[in-house]
């Protein structure tokens, strides 16, 4: 069973916080815009890496994250071949890691219509709509989300093994208030039942909640638990390595190991390599940070993510910003990974760097220039009028 993206993830600025991670492939937040509550400080990047035959293999390269390549080899192939269930559920998945859900739809709902009884193709439907539903307005959210609920109850009721169906039931059931069906503890009933199935993935579930709740000590304990019962999990390992990372309870001896050991287990996935990035930028270790994006770009050269969380990293510690420039700037030489800042991002994070610097001009052009690409994203509007006041 191809790994699928869980149902909620963060949504954090793109300033003085990083791009977390989570052990699966996870997707933008759900019911965010409804239930209007937190989510998880990590999103997709780690894939489990026992997965074979990478390369031509289109599945694995969804499984990696290779979002661009994937794309190339299913367009194609979708169009050559529409009534195949499989290359329109990876085609899905592929429009929504570049946050095309209105391409993503048709296709998901396709894959069902085609074969009603594949699980995955279920939940990959559940997940387009909650995707839509995070982003709609209040007054059709509401129906959106019911079919987000009952697609992802469909998945399990055909694959009660279907460890991201659990996972997004889980995340629904903790966070939707009660009267669309939410209780926490039905969530930890489930995140028991992955754990029985998957003693590695079992404690990421329990560590996703203990984030939701707050609780740092618990997530620190699973994540631990996670690695233990699976060294090799690479998602376990990244999400590991990113808690190290983080404020208050940063610890980058443990961060960089732990990034280390992923990176041994898979260098082909780009995870590792930007929290080692991050890492050593954080630290000042120039050699080091220099080392990693050199082979980062050797060994990933169609993901430039490395780039942009040295930029970010350095934008936090208030030091080199030239460098972060430079760096910001080899972020915005191609297209963006799925899954990873786009471009609006990425400008305002070049404006705050000039703004930093005292380049206030610039910075505005920058600014301006992510709101035009994204128009509601509301942290450039701040930012641009924090600009104007001046």
């Amino acid at each position: 069973m191809l790994r699928t993206k869980p149902v909620f993830s963060i949504s954090l600025p793109s300033d003085l916080k990083y791009r977390a991670v989570m052990p699966r492939k996870f997707s933008a937040s759900v019911l965010a815009a409804m239930i209007l509550l937190p989510l998880p400080v990590w999103q997709g990047l780690g894939r489990d890496s026992t997965s074979e035959g990478q390369g031509a293999n289109v599945e694995a390269l969804v499984q990696a994250g290779h979002w661009k390549r994937a794309r190339a080899i299913l367009e194609p192939q979708v169009k050559a071949h529409p009534q195949d269930p499989r290359g329109c559920y990876l085609l899905a998945e592929v429009k929504m890691s570049f946050k095309d859900f209105d391409g993503a739809l048709p296709l998901a709902q396709h894959a069902v219509d085609l074969d009603g009884k594949n699980s995955d193709y279920h939940l990959k439907l559940g997940q387009v709509f909650g995707e839509m539903a995070a982003r709609a307005s209040i007054f059709s959210a509401g129906s959106l989300a019911v079919k987000f609920r009952k697609e992802v109850e469909i998945a399990v009721e055909l694959d009660s093994r279907n460890l991201d169906a659990l996972d997004s039931m889980m995340q629904f059931k903790f966070q939707a208030p009660g009267l669309m069906g939410g209780n926490k503890d039905e969530a930890r009933t489930l995140a028991e039942k992955i754990t029985v199935l998957n003693a590695s993935e079992g404690y990421l579930a329990h560590a996703k909640l203990a984030e939701l709740e707050k609780n740092p000590v618990q997530v620190e304990a699973y994540l631990l638990k996670a690695v233990q019962a699976n060294p090799k999990n690479y998602g376990a390992r990244s999400a590991l390595a990113k808690f190290y990372s983080q404020a208050p309870h940063a610890k980058y001896d443990e961060a960089t190991k732990h990034a280390q050991y992923a990176l041994q287990l898979d260098p082909k996935q780009i995870g590792a390599h930007w929290i080692l990035a991050r890492v050593f930028a954080l630290q000042e270790r120039w050699g080091d940070l220099e080392q990693t994006l050199a082979l980062a770009e050797r060994t990933v050269p169609d993901d430039m993510r490395p780039f942009y969380e040295a930029a970010q990293a350095l934008l936090e510690t208030g030091k080199e910003f030239p460098r972060a420039e430079g760096y910001a700037k080899k972020y915005l030489s191609q297209e963006p990974e799925g899954e990873e800042p786009d471009n609006a991002e990425a400008h305002r994070l070049l404006g705050l760097l000039f703004e930093r610097e005292g380049r206030n001009a610039e910075a505005r052009a920058e600014i301006q220039t992510a709101l035009r690409l994204r128009p509601n994203l509301k942290a450039a509007r701040d930012d641009l009028k924090k600009l104007d006041e001046r």
